[in-house]
Order: C-alpha cells, then structure tokens, then sequence
C-alpha cells in the first residue's frame, strides 16, 4: 500500500513469478489498461476519417508539416501497438494466476501506445497556437480543436492512470526468461478459442501447430527480417494508395512508400524489443548489436528532419521554395549518417551490449 492509499505492486517470488488470484494491485488494473485499449480506438477513429476527409483535414490547423508527418505515422502506430497488446489482455483471467511479465508488457503497452497519442496531439497544439495555417480555418477547424480538447481530457486521464498503475517487479532473471512473449500467448489465445469450438477447432490446432513449428520459428530466428517485411509490405501497400490519390510521379510515389516503410520499422523494432514482442532464438551482442541498434534508431530518427525539412534545406544548400525530391533525398542521407554514426559511436563508448562472459 502507498502512502496516498493507492494499492502497489506486488513482488513474485522467484519460483513462481505470478501474481495470485485475489491481489488488490489486479483488480486496479482494469480502469487504465481497458481505458488506454477504447483511447487507441478512439484516437484511430479521431484521425483517420479526418486524414482522409478533404473538406476536414484541409482546413485543420495541422496539415502542414512537421505536425502532419506525426500524424501519418501515429495513426497508423497506435492501433498496431494496440492490437498486439489485445491478445495479452484476453489472456489475464480473474480466476487465474497472472505472470508478472505479460501484465508487465501489457503495461508497458499502454505506455506506447498513451506515447504516441500524446506525441500527436501535442503536434496538434503546437499548430494551433502557430497558427501558421490560419487563412484556411473555417468552421470546420474549430469543430477539429474541440475534437482536441476532447481528445487532450481523455488522454490525460490515461496516462494519470497509467502511471498510477506502476509497474510490477518481475521474478528474477531465469522467471524472465521462461515467461511468455507475445508470440507465445498469441497461441495460448488460438487456443483457447479453438477450444471453445469443441470439434470444428480441430482445424484451427492444426494450423497453429503448423504456424509454430515453421513460421513461428523463423520469426524468432529473424525477428528484425520479419518486421522489416512486414513494414515493407505496409510501406508499399500505404505509399502507392497516397501517390495515386494524390497524383505522385512514380519516383515520388516510391520515396513516400520507402520512407512509409523505414519509418515503420524503426518505431516498429524499439516498440517490439521494449515490450517483448518476440524473444529471439539468436540475440546479438557486441559489435552486431550496437549496429543493429544504430539502424533501428536511423530509421526512427529520419522522421525528424523529415518534419523538419523546411528549416534544414541549408544543409544541402536549397531553401522550400527551389527544393524538389533530389535535395530532400541528399538531406535526408545527411541526416541519416549523421544519426547512424551518433548512435554506433555511444554504444561502442558506453560499452553496451558486450559479449557475455563465459562462466
């Protein structure tokens, strides 16, 4: 128990690493891990139509960059980052032991996913108080700012509850490396729907079968190829849908689909070794890892001066009025190997991720 009343908490044992049936610290959870999964929903709801709603995004006082690039990004993020976590929390019975580190990643799912919300909308009132859009507001705008607020009091009524929640202690380093990643409880959730179909689940248990032997396995064997794929495929699928509505040239389309897909990855890949997504067969260390880590954070890294491209065009000797694709690609190469040696040369100073020593 805090000081304030508030229940903390709890220690597992190291044997056991689960949290009991009937713990006070639970039954607390349900406000902000529910609450922080509907937000997701609503902020979805709250950005998409309105993204591809002329007569509303026109007019909203975000529709420039960099406030726009984050809300490209966010709107699609958030629900991801959502619905991964959806599976782990069906799984937190009431009337079962909970593992500390499934609820210990569902927390720190929340906390992505209130991170991303709160990233955007703060873009969002950055360009309302700059006001650098202002001769297209209408009627329209004020209805997209009261949205805001709106979304503003529910966001922040999350991440107080959220934060509040705090974060268990998890049971040691063995209970940690027993504990199930998400892959794992995607199949204890096939499972135990496919149980509730009684005979016709059989097909279903043969095909989760089949995805962990083979599929399952090459995903945690190549964790980073996989998510790079996955992004790719998204990059594409989202890119060329915006070039044709948009009526891109085809080297403009295929810039915008690259970096759909870098930028993806690189939130993707910190978002997946944060929460534990998948626990590889084959973690790096050493040299491999920090430049593993270098890329990841590149990737993310591009989005800045890609929002902010209008004030970095004197790096590549260009300003937004003569700057076309060609400066923004030699800007954006700039900015990437600036990051990537920033971040490789850190870890190596600080020494992180070393290889194990040998016992």
């Amino acid at each position: 128990m805090r000081d304030n009343g508030e229940v903390s908490p709890p220690t597992p044992s190291l044997a056991s690493a689960l949290i009991p049936v009937g713990d006070p610290w639970r039954a607390s959870l349900r406000l902000p891990v529910f609450g922080t999964l509907l937000l997701a929903l609503a902020f979805l709801l709250y950005a998409a139509p309105v993204k591809e709603t002329p007569f509303l995004f026109d007019h909203a006082p975000w529709t420039n960059d960099p406030y726009d690039t984050a809300i490209s990004f966010m709107m699609f993020f958030v629900p991801l980052i959502a619905v991964l976590c959806a599976p782990r929390v069906l799984l937190c019975r009431r009337g079962e032991p909970l593992p500390t580190a499934r609820i210990h990643d569902v927390l720190r799912g929340c906390r992505v996913i209130l991170a991303g919300i709160t990233l955007t909308l703060a873009a969002e009132w950055v360009s309302v108080f700059v006001r650098d859009s202002s001769v297209q507001w209408n009627g329209a705008t004020w209805l997209q700012i009261g949205m805001l607020v709106v979304m503003s009091v529910l966001d922040l009524a999350a991440v107080l509850a959220v934060r509040r929640a705090g974060l268990p202690r998890q049971g040691g380093e063995p209970a940690i490396r027993t504990d199930p990643d998400w892959l794992g409880d995607f199949l204890r959730f096939v499972d135990s729907w496919r149980r509730r179909l009684g005979p016709t689940g059989r097909p279903a248990l043969w095909a989760t079968g089949l995805a962990d032997r083979h599929l399952l396995a090459r995903i945690r064997r190549h964790p980073l190829w996989t998510a790079l794929g996955v992004c790719a495929v998204f990059g594409a699928g989202v890119g060329v849908n915006q070039g044709i509505r948009e009526g891109y040239r085809g080297r403009l389309t295929i810039f915008v689909a690259l970096m759909l897909a870098i930028g993806m990855f690189g939130l993707v890949a910190a978002a997946g070794n944060y929460l534990g997504l998948v626990r590889s067969s084959t973690p790096w260390h050493g040299p491999a890892r920090r430049l593993i880590d270098a890329a990841v954070i590149t990737s993310a890294g591009l989005l800045v001066p890609l929002a902010l491209r209008n004030g970095l065009w004197w790096m590549v000797g260009s300003n937004s009025t003569a700057a076309g694709l060609p400066q923004l690609v030699a800007l954006l190469a700039i900015a990437a190997l600036v990051i990537f040696l920033t971040a490789y040369g850190a870890e190596t100073v600080l020494r992180l991720h070393s290889e194990p020593r040998q016992a």
